[in-house]
């Protein structure tokens, strides 16, 4: 498989741990990447002999607007509630954001193959196991 850290730190270790269970809890999804709060992304890892649509600058770019996205949406979530995640579909993949509560990691980014039921994925699957870590409320 395919992973990258920016550095030997233990939320860096953390975070590609995290990556590489999420990665694991269903066949369907492509890519997971955990950024910090600046936008950075600091863990990622790619599904087994997966060739990506976006090269690492392109994700890492790709990561700090979702960021940046996300930090705008708590603007609104004292009327509408905490962000649970976001979803964007696109003709040759699915893309989720599911906001973290942790002091280094903000967002976890997830990709899913474009037949996957990523809610399905994400709730039954991938918020459980992020509860588990007491990453999610």
């Amino acid at each position: 498989m395919t992973s990258s850290t920016s550095s030997s730190s233990i939320p860096d270790a953390y975070a590609k741990e995290i990556c590489n269970q999420v990665l694991q809890l269903d066949k369907s999804i492509r890519f997971a990447g955990i950024a910090n709060k600046l936008g950075t992304l600091i863990a990622y890892q790619l599904r087994e002999e997966l060739i990506p649509l976006l090269n690492e600058e392109e994700i890492q770019d790709s990561i700090m607007k979702t960021v940046l996205r996300m930090k705008t949406r708590e603007d609104y979530e004292s009327k509408l509630g905490d962000v649970i995640y976001t979803f964007a579909l696109y003709k040759r993949v699915k893309r989720v954001s599911i906001p973290l509560d942790h002091p280094d990691m903000a967002v976890l980014m997830l990709s899913f193959d474009i037949a996957a039921d990523q809610d399905s994925i994400i709730m039954g699957k991938v918020l459980p196991a992020l509860k588990q870590r007491k990453l999610t409320d």
